[in-house]
């Protein structure tokens, strides 16, 4: 064992004695599948695996660790679960290879490389998956995303937690992430006392007490921030507030409030926008009479209308006259003098616990722990999901949005009122933003939207996401999912309207957990600064997405529907092949004139940007790319809407080639340069799973969870036993418990 090896481990608290001891033979079971009329069979027998000496590993294999991040523990011949498949006349649901605990992650190494050239892509760093993180890969995970550990002893399935001390004789842990991708690792191939050994470390790493313990306190790589990031708004100046109201025309009657020091405890930033009025004392001290000391925030403004976030009253104050007067001064900032609206979203809401109680149900029903589980609930699926009450959220947060926002289209100025100002209040008022204003429905707007109302106004990352196991239980809620959820209902809604893509929406809730990006992971600006003053902690905001993908990874976040450019490439094309007293429709007028509203309703047209949309239970659908991306009995193999949204990627493209090719584009973007990594990555895939017994024709075999699941070689297509309309569930498959409820 090497010197740096030695060194490593005496940074870390030893869970097990090491014992030297290798398992002669191994006695495992198997599932074999039997379909009778669509059904399933299962016939278990056991029988002894001889494994060679040679198939072990050793403690040679040196991982590519990040900046700060050590090695906790490791095993050897651990096996990963996985999907079954069939290659060569045997059936294959397990990979081995080595099981590693950073402080940052677990990582798996897979030892079962198909060839050589497999072996050098793996060596090289590139990931198996087409979407590849450029600090995770796809068999890794960050220790922030771990939600649950299981244990399972002698088929009895146990919660990993710090009340109960671990077993010396775990068969398998199963890990349970928030971003609801899980994990099953086997330990029967291992040194004795391994899967002890592992979920000690896990429990120990993945569940931190305090918030400096988190991962981001050690990686002090330097940071440079790419041009990519240069133009997102930080809401973190003066001068950013200043250019909002100014956008917003609402100059009259706010202004920006700066603070003179920051104060310890605050959850508020140094600058934010309050009536233009009322001066700093007088601001103050009606704000003393308010939870966390919100009182009225200025947000966003159209006309003369303004949207305001506002806590409630201290609980020690039984008198609402302090509320009142608050009031009026809000009224006071319309140049009408209209009485303001007091929406008061803990009374038409959820509270934060119902949220998490429906989240912790819509999760338990998305990660099945094993086959027989799958099966039973799939007949009453829907009637589960209904009991868990998350699609009942989503429809009555986009219905309060849209009554806030018909609101503020009739200029009446909107107060969203929750208990502290926090929550909700981000959701609604988020929501309400992507109605009616579009500079927010493009990427960089909804970055800013995002940075805006959640990030500086101090919404609760760290508590509500769980990054500290000592947080209580009450204070975890998932509500930033829930705004993903409506944002993504808006999109399926009103496809033309959103320049992001649904793969933008997964990827970010994805970076939640990933504590290298600063930008989620404490409760407010005031943490942040305190974290960079104390210790040293270097800021990296998430929304510098070249630090994390390749550009055929960021040209899925954009939406080939996208109105807005398509109508600029659809008009160009148009100008040079018609001319100008054609009697026939242009192409794109006609395309988009049945989005556009008329003045029937009594509004402008400038009423086109506005979204109104459909909130009914019916109307409401499931995020199936977000919570079904890692089931793999749902996924549909050489097809799904994955196909279609490639299809219109590539026609756009090829639309942009053609206006190069006549001299019609301008210098071609960062988009552009993107759209042609993801189509040479794609063309060569095309080359490389071209079936030879099939037409001459190659195709691009992605399946319905693109680009989150792996890329399938077209010529294996026979040979998958789970497929898209023929799925068996053969031996453990995925989950592999099936064999501990026997």
């Amino acid at each position: 064992m090497s010197e740096g090896r030695n060194k490593m481990k005496q940074n870390f608290t030893s869970y097990v004695n090491q014992v030297p001891f290798l398992l002669p033979s191994v006695w495992l079971r198997c599932m074999l599948p039997f379909p009778r009329n669509g059904g399933v069979i299962f016939f278990s027998h056991a029988f002894p695996l001889q494994v060679p000496e040679e198939n072990f590993v050793n403690d040679d294999y040196n991982p590519k660790l990040l900046s700060g991040e050590l090695e906790a523990a490791r095993a050897n011949n651990v096996c990963m679960y996985i999907a079954s498949y069939l290659k060569d006349g045997k059936v294959y649901g397990e990979k081995t290879g080595i099981l590693l605990i950073t402080n940052f992650r677990l990582s798996f190494i897979s030892l079962d490389m198909e060839d050589e050239q497999a072996r050098e892509t793996f060596q090289q760093g590139i990931d198996l998956s087409f979407q590849s993180n450029r600090f995770l890969g796809s068999s890794d995970v960050s220790l922030s995303n771990i939600d649950k550990i299981y244990q399972y002893v002698d088929k009895k399935k146990r919660i990993i937690s710090p009340q109960f001390k671990n077993s010396n004789k775990i068969d398998k842990i199963r890990i349970v992430c928030k971003n609801f991708k899980t994990f099953t690792f086997g330990f029967q191939l291992s040194e004795i006392g391994k899967g002890k050994y592992i979920a000690d470390a896990l429990l120990k790493f993945a569940f931190p007490a305090r918030h400096n313990l988190l991962f981001l306190y050690r990686y002090k790589e330097k940071y440079y921030r790419s041009p990519m990031c240069e133009n997102v708004k930080m809401y973190d100046k003066k001068t950013d507030w200043f250019q909002e109201l100014e956008r917003c025309n609402a100059t009259g009657g706010w202004r920006v409030y700066s603070k003179d020091c920051r104060v310890s405890n605050s959850s508020l930033p140094m600058h934010f926008v309050v009536p233009k009025h009322l001066s700093d004392i007088d601001y103050d001290n009606i704000s003393k009479s308010f939870r966390n000391n919100r009182s009225a925030i200025w947000v966003w403004g159209l006309k003369d209308a303004a949207l305001v976030r506002l806590a409630e009253l201290n609980p020690d104050i039984t008198n609402t006259t302090v509320e009142n007067i608050l009031l009026e001064h809000v009224r006071r900032c319309d140049p009408q003098k209209r009485q303001p609206r007091l929406l008061e979203l803990y009374k038409i809401l959820p509270s934060i616990q119902d949220v998490n109680l429906s989240y912790i149900k819509l999760m338990d029903l998305c990660t099945p722990d094993s086959d027989q589980q799958f099966m039973a609930q799939d007949g009453r699926f829907y009637t589960l999901l209904e009991k868990s009450y998350w699609l009942f959220y989503v429809s009555l947060c986009l219905k309060h949005s849209d009554i806030a926002a018909k609101l503020l289209r009739d200029g009446q100025t909107v107060v969203l009122q929750e208990i502290n100002g926090r929550d909700m209040s981000c959701v609604i008022s988020s929501l309400v933003q992507l109605l009616l204003d579009s500079s927010y429905r493009t990427i960089q707007g909804f970055q800013n939207l995002i940075q805006k109302e959640w990030v500086i106004l101090g919404h609760p990352f760290s508590d509500r996401l769980g990054h500290v196991s000592t947080v209580k239980v009450a204070e975890r809620s998932p509500l930033f999912l829930l705004f993903l959820d409506c944002t993504w209902q808006l999109l399926q809604q009103f496809p033309e309207s959103f320049e992001f893509s649904d793969v933008f929406l997964t990827t970010l809730w994805d970076s939640l957990f990933l504590p290298i990006f600063d930008t989620f992971q404490f409760n407010s600006e005031t943490e942040r600064h305190q974290a960079l003053n104390a210790e040293h902690v270097v800021l990296r905001p998430v929304w510098d997405w070249e630090k994390q993908f390749d550009n055929k990874d960021l040209a899925l976040f954009t939406n080939p529907l996208y109105e807005a450019k398509l109508r600029q490439v659809l008009l160009a094309v148009q100008s040079n092949s018609n001319s100008s007293s054609s009697p026939h429709t242009p192409i794109a007028s006609s395309l988009f004139s049945a989005r556009r509203s008329d003045e029937s309703n009594g509004h402008s047209v400038h009423d086109v940007q506005f979204l109104e949309p459909q909130c009914c239970l019916r109307d409401i659908e499931l995020w199936q790319q977000c919570y079904f991306r890692w089931m793999p009995h749902l996924e549909i193999k050489y097809g799904g809407i994955a196909q279609c949204d490639l299809l219109n990627r590539f026609l756009l493209s090829n639309i942009y080639k053609l206006r190069q090719d006549l001299g019609q584009s301008d210098t071609p973007d960062a988009s552009n340069e993107q759209m042609d990594a993801l189509e040479q990555i794609l063309s060569s895939m095309i080359t490389q799973t071209r079936d030879p017994d099939a037409a001459s024709e190659g195709s691009v075999a992605i399946s319905s969870f693109f680009p989150f699941s792996s890329i399938v070689p077209t010529a294996q297509c026979s040979e998958l036993l789970i497929a898209s309309n023929d799925i068996n569930f053969s031996h453990d498959s995925m989950y592999e418990t099936s064999s501990l409820n026997d």
